[in-house]
């Protein structure tokens, strides 16, 4: 039987927000579990360079946070040298080195990259009045004085208490355990979370402490903390998860809230409306097109993260020019070619003609593919008279095994006969619909005559494949057999 899978997965991909697929991830108390924004809503664009215009533990972050309808958002204070309470992770701020062996009028003094003093804890306390997110506020390091008192979170309580703050709306978290102690009996109504990590949820009730917020690697190694911390009438929150299958693994214990730095990325993968994402790797610009274009247009359509990997710029590819002068055109022409197929695009820093296997070579596309943490991989098929793409296939299979074959892997094929060598399909997609795009987006790369290339081989190729699978133009792939299969249809099964 001819094996329509993908045609199926790109039929049903365009449902993945339906009520059926969107169903919120359940804590171990049956409750949707919550996001909370790590010093707020700061890292906007994703890329962990942050955003000058909400800068972490700003006023504006949090206001971020709320705008995004996280859950919660996490906040710092800190007590400066004569008393006065800052919100700001520390210890250095600015050109302060330490914040509490520095003044109150010095911290202040300071600006963020919005140009906003670094905030009073008195400031941030007026804003939360005003918005609906939940405040989760960490006291950094406390300690008790010579009569025994804790200095910063006495003066915590005051600000709260002055501000008429509504304690049970409220989370108090810290590393210090006689601070959570503290929390816990001054506010029993206020959930009080400790931070550290090493102590039992039992341990931490006995102290009268009704929470646990810790790193994820710490339920890594004891898993059935979640579930033990839950029948003791506890909630469970983990910090700091910012990777998609952390979050997954995360979730999938059962934990009450998660605090990242990606919190929309968080909200959809438990709502369950994150985009699949797929990453198309080629040896050579053009090749993502050529073997896989009408596929990626249809995946980007159907609301898949869509991005290409290409191994080289292409330097060895126009005849006549330099390296320099060839990987500088080849990469406007994929430029172009992703302004019509919609994808992404990223380069590696290896040499057309030049690739190497070396353990340099897989660790970097290793750390490539772990940083994206794409869900499917195109790449191409090994049997390959070239020798640039026999590297890549060999690179990308290779991590696909040092993952855990985490990602779904398919192989694609470009020029049949002259490079890609016993090629038998086990999916096809109906490319039809797209055909013209797919050859729009092969035609930006001018440099490579791409019109009578295709004539000669992939325009066959296409119709050949299409009656394979009973359509006039489709692509065929691949599948790298015993891998989690991310996708089933009935013809899969």
């Amino acid at each position: 039987m001819i094996k329509r899978f993908f045609m199926l997965v790109l039929a049903t991909a365009l449902l993945v927000n339906t009520a059926a697929l969107a169903q919120a991830l359940k804590s171990g108390r049956g409750e949707a579990i919550k996001v909370i924004a790590h010093r707020g809503h700061w890292n906007v664009n994703g890329k962990w360079s942050g955003n000058t215009a909400t800068p972490q533990n700003s006023l504006a972050s949090y206001k971020a946070a709320d705008e995004i309808g996280a859950w919660g958002s996490e906040f710092d204070v800190n007590m400066t040298a004569d008393g006065g309470l800052i919100v700001c992770h520390g210890p250095k701020i600015a050109s302060v080195p330490d914040v509490q062996k520095e003044t109150f009028a010095k911290v202040r003094a300071e600006n963020l990259s919005d140009g906003k003093s670094v905030p009073s804890l008195d400031e941030y306390l007026n804003l939360i009045k005003k918005c609906g997110i939940h405040p989760v506020l960490e006291v950094k390091e406390d300690y008790r004085d010579k009569d025994g008192y804790l200095p910063a979170f006495e003066k915590i309580a005051a600000s709260l208490k002055k501000h008429g703050m509504k304690m049970e709306n409220m989370t108090i978290i810290s590393f210090s355990l006689d601070v959570c102690k503290a929390a816990a009996k001054k506010y029993p109504k206020t959930m009080v979370q400790y931070l550290s990590g090493n102590k039992s949820p039992k341990e931490l009730r006995d102290m009268g402490i009704m929470g646990l917020d810790y790193h994820y690697s710490v339920f890594d190694k004891h898993p059935e903390w979640v579930s033990q911390a839950h029948e003791l009438g506890m909630e469970v929150n983990v910090w700091t998860v910012d990777k998609k299958s952390d979050i997954k693994r995360m979730a999938a214990l059962g934990v009450d809230q998660i605090t990242t730095n990606y919190p929309v990325m968080a909200q959809q993968i438990i709502n369950g409306t994150l985009p699949k994402k797929v990453l198309i790797i080629g040896a050579h610009p053009d090749d993502p097109e050529t073997g896989c274009g009408g596929t990626m247009i249809l995946m980007k359509k159907a609301g898949w993260d869509v991005k290409c990997v290409y191994l080289t710029r292409g330097e060895a590819g126009i005849a006549g020019k330099s390296h320099e002068e060839s990987a500088r055109i080849r990469v406007e022409e994929v430029k172009n070619a992703c302004a019509v197929t919609g994808a992404d695009h990223i380069f590696l820093s290896q040499i057309d003609g030049q690739t190497e296997i070396t353990k340099e070579r897989y660790d970097e596309m290793l750390k490539l593919i772990q940083s994206e943490e794409p869900d499917v991989v195109f790449t191409h098929w090994p049997i390959d008279g070239h020798r640039d793409h026999r590297i890549c296939s060999v690179l990308v299979y290779d991590t696909w095994r040092r993952t855990g074959r985490a990602f779904d892997l398919y192989y694609f094929e470009v020029m049949t006969g002259t490079q890609t060598q016993n090629f038998h399909p086990t999916d096809y997609v109906d490319i039809t619909s797209v055909l013209e795009e797919k050859h729009k987006a092969c035609w930006a790369h001018v440099s490579q005559d791409m019109p009578p290339l295709f004539e000669g081989w992939h325009t066959p190729m296409e119709m050949f494949r299409g009656i394979e699978n009973r359509c006039k133009a489709a692509e065929a792939f691949v599948r790298q057999e015993n891998g989690n299969r991310i996708f089933e249809g009935p013809d899969s099964k």
